[in-house]
């Protein structure tokens, strides 16, 4: 006697084919766990500029804008950077400023504090004449604002990461300048925001598109990190520039004397 499709279903022997859906909840849990190591590095980076680092800028850092100054820069770690992110930014901003003529120091602490809870990094800076003039110079990288898309995941997800998965942080980099006595020259704050795609749909075709766009406009490798260094080196070194001319007017400027 024919048993009933059903009660057949429910009885079958161990290592009998699974039939329809039974089969795609099987299969699916094993594509992904193949797939999403093939994929964990299909991540596209965009970097976006929102306030201050698109500013006009009239210095070229690759021009001696401060042969005859001597900057202390203090790298502050916080929520964004830790002590290791802290110090290698130092190290690539003192690489700016010597690159421009510089004497320089690098910190790992905020501009002006006890020098006992101060971890100075790198302080063998260029060796030279007696500066003209001496600049602090204190960075401090913080998080703004970051967001998932939930959405963008679960069509991520049901695509196979055809479609992709996105996520957006904006991040905000603070800077004070001070003069030798501590007076504050200027004081400033630059933001920009890091769109994140993943997804072997959004890798594969900007890896296509890569190859007819020229080099300044390719998306994918170092593309990111490179026009944010860029933005970020030209304002740094604009915005350090003014300070070492506010400075200077400063030094020229008569004493204020008592009024009668």
């Amino acid at each position: 006697m024919e048993l009933p499709v059903s009660f057949a279903s429910r009885s079958r022997a161990p290592g009998t084919f699974v039939p329809g859906r039974a089969v795609l909840r099987r299969a699916v849990p094993i594509a992904l766990a193949l797939l999403l190591p093939v994929v964990s590095g299909c991540m596209v980076r965009v970097y976006q500029p929102l306030s201050g680092l698109h500013r006009p800028v009239v210095t070229d850092p690759r021009m001696p804008n401060f042969r005859d100054t001597r900057i202390d820069v203090h790298c502050v770690p916080g929520d964004l950077l830790n002590n290791q992110q802290a110090s290698a930014l130092c190290q690539k901003v003192r690489v700016l400023f010597e690159n421009q003529g510089a004497q320089v120091r690098t910190y790992l602490s905020a501009g002006r504090t006890d020098e006992d809870s101060v971890e100075a990094i790198g302080t063998e800076g260029a060796v030279g004449a007696a500066p003209r003039t001496e600049l602090s110079v204190e960075l401090r990288a913080r998080k703004v604002h970051a967001s998932n898309h939930p959405l963008s995941w679960a069509f991520c997800i049901a695509s196979f990461t055809v479609l992709p998965g996105v996520t957006e942080s904006t991040f905000a980099q603070d800077l004070v300048v001070r003069d030798g006595s501590g007076f504050l020259l200027v004081s400033d704050s630059l933001e920009g925001r890091i769109v994140t795609r993943f997804g072997f749909g959004p890798w594969l075709g900007n890896a296509i598109f890569d190859l007819w766009r020229d080099e300044p406009d390719d998306v994918l490798g170092e593309a990111m990190s490179q026009d944010l260094s860029s933005d970020l080196y030209r304002q740094l070194t604009q915005i350090v520039f003014n300070a070492k001319m506010h400075a200077r007017v400063l030094e020229q400027a008569p004493p204020v004397g008592p009024t009668r």
